[in-house]
């Protein structure tokens, strides 16, 4: 049954992205309103995890039509994200960097000169698959740890669409020295923080309510001397997306490798809660961020 099940979900991901890959934007993003709602109506684990992590960052005085609201644009956004990630391997470099606008590279052009790479943090919010092909459309080199989903065959070909643009993906249980190595060639590497799939965590307040989040880029950072630099990217009104680079994150300089992990991690999560409260619709995580029995 297993098996069956996961043919077909493998082989719904190869049919929508064969039909979705050529459509033009205006059709694709169109149409993703209707789905968008469609999912909201009939994806009712779906809906119950966006309804849950949303009245977080909205906080308790959200009242359930607003948080609702919310909800249905997230599930149209997810679909956007889908028709971005099928028309992935179809742009070339100019056509990203036309769909794109980046606020503040020149901190990481200057954290690059220092020739220790750079740690990118970041969140599930806007696009992460269309964004993290822009440094190679800069002629720059970049590494990021995937999600290792199942079936293994969809995990395989949706590798290969973000892959395509010349990004280097390892699956998060894969052993992580490449990300090392991309370091120690003076390259980028890209982790979110928003979503724990990793053996190193720490319990944080997020969003006012404790949870615990990988600390794995903090780590990376302090180990390597690589700055740790927080970008997020924004889809706005026109389907082009804005990419927002802010200066590195200070370390503190001490022995003690746990304080400087649990100093290093309040910067990166305020930073995250900045960013996903302004764009609440926008933050894709389809995976419950604090337990599902927490008060809010």
């Amino acid at each position: 049954m297993d098996r069956l099940r996961d043919f077909f979900i493998y082989a719904s991901y190869r049919f929508l992205g064969a039909l979705a890959g050529p459509m033009p934007p205006w059709l694709g993003y169109w149409l993703a309103r209707p789905i968008g709602w469609l999912l909201y109506f009939l994806h009712c684990r779906l809906r119950k995890v966006l309804r849950h992590n949303i009245r977080h960052v909205l906080g308790p005085g959200a009242d359930r039509s607003q948080v609702e609201a919310v909800v249905r644009r997230t599930c149209v956004n997810i679909i956007k994200g889908h028709y971005d990630l099928f028309r992935l391997s179809r742009l070339n470099h100019d056509q990203i960097k036309a769909l794109t606008r980046i606020e503040g590279f020149e901190h990481i052009q200057q954290a690059l000169a220092q020739g220790r790479g750079v740690v990118v943090v970041s969140a599930h919010v806007g696009n992460v698959d269309l964004v993290g092909q822009i440094p190679m459309a800069y002629g720059v080199p970049m590494t990021a740890a995937a999600l290792h989903t199942r079936p293994e065959r969809l995990f395989r070909y949706v590798l290969g669409l973000r892959q395509s643009g010349g990004l280097r993906l390892i699956p998060s249980d894969a052993p992580m020295i490449g990300l090392f190595r991309a370091l120690k060639r003076g390259e980028i590497v890209a982790l979110p923080c928003d979503l724990n799939v990793a053996d190193s965590s720490r319990k944080v307040n997020f969003f006012d309510e404790p949870t615990e989040l990988p600390d794995g880029p903090v780590r990376v950072a302090l180990r390597t001397g690589a700055a740790l630099i927080p970008a997020f990217v924004s889809r706005l009104p026109d389907d082009t997306f804005l990419v927002r680079v802010e200066p590195p994150l200070s370390l503190p300089v001490t022995d003690d490798e746990e304080m400087a992990v649990a100093a290093g991690m309040e910067k990166v999560v305020a930073a995250m809660e900045r960013h996903i409260a302004q764009h609440p619709d926008q933050w894709l995580v389809a995976r419950p961020i604090w337990p599902m029995n927490s008060p809010h």
